[in-house]
């Protein structure tokens, strides 16, 4: 898997809903589905006025706008054990409650009572058993799920119980059983337990019918309809000409100008994504932690998330989750302090020096390359207003703007100074885990602090909140003693929706996450063409 897409997979786990890359149920597996005359499962094709969610997908990256969509539209079909929340803590899913053993080594889920698969099957614990074990057998790199490393075995209790036995204690466990829970066919595609299922896919559309037996009732939505757009203002425009009733994301730079149109309902969150110039340990001049220092110290972080964010985004100094139960607000982060920033540099690198005179002159010098993926405006953007900061503290910063390909294979090889990221940081504590552990596969940036191993490991081990509280404190004033990069900003997206529809808005959840709660509102058309 390229770094990109793993991280375009590990954001997708991060919505909640987890997302695991396997593709959706085929044309043929819901032909196999609907043919299925009186099972319990039993999916009619919608009614002639059936109610339609069209969702407009821009994409920006210009890589093959299916994959993207696929993986959006398979949150609407796969379900997992549990799903994260923005405080951290799991939440039930299929499983509807859980509890632990005193020592830590074994974990009872206990799985809701009328859960199917699309096929009208029960989600009992043989099927997640058998779900489960396929998925850890098959699953070649646990790095991005570390909670998994500690899994021994899963076996049956009761008919909708299992067990999940460890070899260690492990507080990344519950957050890491996000695999999707599936059933698979014979023609090797497999089925979710969602409120929606995948009836065809082509590179123009995914059509999605709603799931009749939904354990949480039947969806109001009959038909959902993805359609790509090559950008956001496309997409936009779809939207204002009626073509779609929801964008699926709305960028940084989006969000103002799409509130003010009266027909849209606009709701915003914060991504669990943090805005980073990623640097490599192992370069001689960014060994020093003193060093890494100063740059964090030369960069203007509201500022950035004031011009590039357009006031979206909050400032970061960790990539450790702000709304995370545990995360210590009273740890101080890095202010801008470029005075500071020349001082530390000057103290540690030698002076330049003025050819003619033969002089000392200040600040330090220093240079080093930063990648970027082309094509990714808003981070370039981003990008350039850092480059400014460091070069009035002295610091020469190139950006070097690669294609997708050569970025992953740059960064796989360790062949970079930094590199501009925006990295997956919520809500488990597992993500800075799979990033920043020195042992880590993931950890591509040659990150290795002792005192940061120690306190993801107290995380990960932590027999209680207290014990967890106080690591999750230990690895903050660490990372922010010898830092691994310039840290920035939390930033914020929207979804946009037509006032069509009424929309529940949990502030504790993504509303895409509720379209099985969607309906029309009182006196709007239930057609659409």
């Amino acid at each position: 898997m390229s770094f990109l897409r793993a991280l375009l997979a590990a954001h997708l786990r991060a919505c909640a809903l987890d997302g695991t890359g396997i593709a959706v149920a085929t044309f043929a597996a819901a032909c196999l589905l609907t043919a299925c005359n009186g099972r319990p499962g039993q999916l009619s094709p919608p009614p002639a006025e059936a109610t339609i969610l069209r969702i407009g997908f821009p994409q920006v990256t210009g890589e093959d706008p299916l994959r993207g969509m696929q993986q959006a539209s398979a949150l609407l079909s796969f379900e997992a054990l549990t799903r994260g929340s923005k405080d951290g803590r799991p939440r039930p899913w299929l499983a509807e409650s859980w509890s632990v053993s005193a020592d830590g080594l074994s974990w009872s889920l206990k799985l809701r009572p009328h859960a199917m698969f699309h096929d009208g099957t029960p989600v009992d614990a043989p099927a997640v058993k058998r779900s489960l074990d396929e998925s850890l057998t098959n699953l070649a790199d646990r790095s991005f799920q570390p909670g998994l490393q500690d899994i021994v075995s899963i076996d049956i209790v009761a008919p909708r119980e299992i067990a999940v036995r460890l070899q260690d204690r492990s507080t990344f466990v519950l957050d890491d059983l996000s695999m999707s829970i599936t059933k698979a066919l014979p023609n090797g595609s497999r089925l979710g337990t969602g409120p929606f299922f995948a009836t065809s896919t082509s590179p123009e559309q995914i059509t999605m019918s709603s799931f009749h037996s939904y354990y949480q009732g039947v969806p109001q939505v009959e038909r959902v309809v993805w359609r790509p757009y090559p950008a956001l203002r496309t997409a936009w425009a779809g939207l204002m000409r009626g073509e779609v009733d929801f964008l699926y994301e709305v960028g940084q730079d989006s969000v103002e100008f799409v509130q003010r149109e009266s027909s849209v309902g606009t709701y915003v969150f914060l991504k669990a994504y943090v805005f980073g110039v990623v640097l490599n340990s192992h370069r001689d001049s960014l060994k020093d932690q003193r060093v890494r220092q100063a740059l964090n110290f030369a960069v203007d972080r509201k500022l950035i998330v004031d011009q590039a964010l357009r006031g979206s985004g909050l400032v970061a100094s960790t990539p450790i989750w702000p709304l995370h139960w545990a995360y210590d607000q009273n740890v101080v982060g890095f202010t801008y302090d470029p005075g500071r920033a020349s001082a530390i540099l000057n103290s540690v690198q030698s002076p330049r020096t003025n050819p003619r005179r033969g002089v000392s002159t200040s600040p330090a010098h220093l240079r080093f390359t930063c990648l970027l993926p082309e094509n990714f405006s808003g981070w370039e953007r981003i990008a350039l207003l850092v480059q400014k900061q460091l070069f009035d503290v002295g610091v020469d910063m190139q950006l070097e703007a690669l294609p997708a390909g050569a970025f992953n294979q740059r960064i796989a090889r360790g062949e970079f100074d930094a590199v501009f990221l925006e990295m997956i940081g919520g809500y488990s504590m597992s993500r800075p885990y799979f990033f920043w552990y020195s042992k880590s596969p993931v950890n591509y940036f040659k990150y290795a602090v002792p005192a940061v191993d120690q306190a993801l490991d107290d995380i990960r081990h932590a027999p209680d909140d207290q014990a967890y509280k106080t690591a999750v404190r230990e690895l903050q004033e660490s990372m922010i003693a010898n830092p691994p990069a310039i840290f920035l900003a939390w930033g914020q997206t929207a979804r946009a929706v037509s006032r069509r529809f009424v929309v529940p808005n949990d502030p504790d959840r993504d509303v895409f996450l509720r379209v099985s709660e969607w309906r029309l509102a009182v006196g709007s058309s239930q057609t659409r063409n």
